[in-house]
């Protein structure tokens, strides 16, 4: 992997977008969310936000008629309990981590906490 990378810094994105792109001819006509990534990450929760929580699986794209809008859905269970809990969220988003109790999610992914 390359180690010789060099990024702008926060505040010299747009300048550094433009000397490279053909699409802009100065930092002034780089637009956020068209020419670079969006303001905000749009809801995805950094790694931090999910400690205490161990990944058991992932789903991409489901088509199970509970979280069919997802892009994703990771199932999880929380750290240090007894009996296991398992919770999920959407698309890396901490907001939307919820504990599952019952159910067709809770029946098919709770044999892969032990």
């Amino acid at each position: 992997m390359p180690s010789n990378r060099t990024y702008p810094a926060a505040d010299g994105v747009a300048t550094w977008y433009a000397d490279k792109s053909s699409s802009v001819d100065t930092a002034g006509d780089v637009a956020v969310a068209t020419h670079v990534g969006p303001t905000s990450a749009g809801g995805v929760s950094p790694g931090s936000a999910f400690a205490g929580y161990t990944p058991v699986e992932r789903i991409d794209s489901p088509s199970d008629g509970i979280n069919d809008s997802a892009g994703y859905v990771v199932y999880f269970k929380k750290d240090a309990t007894d009996p296991v809990e398992l919770y999920k969220a959407t698309d890396s988003d901490v907001s939307t981590l919820v504990q599952l109790t019952t159910g067709t999610e809770y029946d098919a992914f709770i044999g892969h906490c032990s």
